[in-house]
């Protein structure tokens, strides 16, 4: 069970269940000020795994729920501190065990709670696109394209889009090889609203590079949030996430847990708030640049690779051209150097 859905998103931004509250004198108990819709009400669960601001808890169902520290971006499955704690690993341990219930999550072993029954619900949907043909969208979408272009790692999906560096190891070449093949296909399957071809495109992203979250997983979660921005005017755009809900629920079992609960929350709509402030600024005009940048700051290239699929995801079209021409750039820049080392030599 989760929170009630008569709860709605205003503005992309927590609404509702009134302010955040602070940490007690005994400084055991943490008052969370922002809680994410999917966050169960009540499960069974234990510690996944602890980082220095940031904390995973598995349910017993397999759903994975996130404590944020203050400043984090809100997850759908976020429960975000209402001020600084100390580090988690000092008190938090894998396999401790968790328990959801009361508007609290209680670790008793270590005296940890943290209480998110004043806490404002973050819902983490998108805004609708207006449509993708007008002038508004389309600088937006040139904005978005051209600030990766200049500001995405040399790492992920960004080198097969915009030739931004030759890779540096054998799996980013791979990497960059898999997504320069694969996504002219994803273009022709989503342009079409063939499901049995998009399915068959991401199986071949998913789980795709290294990291907590692969490079592959984060551009499907881009691509998702586009694509649920775009339904709402697309009929035929509502079909297909309608008919990919099984299969791609399927396919998100070839990747880890935490990768697998942000799919399975993509196909639900339900994205973070780093992504959806970028989908706003798409969409009503906002500062696109400054959304971005952001967004860019999430992992080493996660947030790149996420943008990467948003921008792919509202314009397949636009970025398998890009990935034609990046392609050729990389064959000539091959041979290029190819030739200068045997005139060096």
């Amino acid at each position: 069970m989760h929170w009630p859905r008569s709860v709605r998103e205003v503005n992309n931004s927590a609404v509702g269940r009134g302010s955040g509250g602070s940490v007690t004198d005994d400084g055991k108990v943490l008052f969370a000020n922002s809680v994410g819709a999917c966050v169960p009400l009540h499960a069974r669960a234990q510690v996944h795994s602890v980082f220095l601001c940031a904390c995973n808890i598995e349910t017993d169902s397999g759903e994975l729920v996130t404590l944020l520290a203050p400043g984090s971006g809100n997850l759908p499955h976020g429960i975000r501190c209402a001020l600084p704690f100390a580090p988690l690993y000092t008190r938090l341990r894998q396999g401790q065990a968790a328990t959801l219930e009361g508007a609290a999550l209680r670790i008793p072993v270590v005296n940890f709670v943290m209480d998110f029954s004043r806490a404002a619900v973050w819902n983490g949907t998108v805004a609708a696109s207006p449509g993708l043909r007008g002038a508004g969208v389309q600088g937006a979408l040139r904005e978005l394209c051209g600030t990766l272009r200049a500001r995405a790692p040399d790492q992920g999906v960004a080198p097969a889009l915009f030739s931004s560096g030759s890779p540096h190891s054998t799996l980013e070449r791979a990497l960059v090889a898999r997504m320069a093949q694969t996504l002219p296909i994803l273009a022709r399957a989503t342009e079409t609203n063939d499901a049995g071809a998009v399915v068959s495109a991401l199986s071949a992203l998913v789980g795709l590079g290294a990291g907590l979250t692969p490079a592959g997983d984060d551009f499907i979660v881009g691509y998702y949030a586009a694509l649920w921005s775009r339904s709402c005017r697309e009929p035929g755009i509502a079909a297909l996430l309608r008919a990919l809900a099984v299969p791609i629920g399927q396919l998100s079992l070839h990747t880890n847990a935490i990768s697998r609960q942000m799919l399975h929350d993509a196909l639900q709509g339900h994205f973070a708030e780093r992504l959806t402030e970028v989908v706003r600024c798409v969409c009503d005009g906002g500062d696109v640049a400054g959304a971005a940048m952001r967004a860019l700051e999430v992992g080493h290239s996660s947030g790149a690779d996420l943008l990467c699929g948003l921008l792919f995801g509202y314009s397949p079209t636009l970025i398998a051209r890009l990935i034609h021409a990046s392609a050729t750039d990389h064959h000539f820049g091959n041979r290029r150097a190819a030739h200068a080392a045997t005139i060096a030599g």
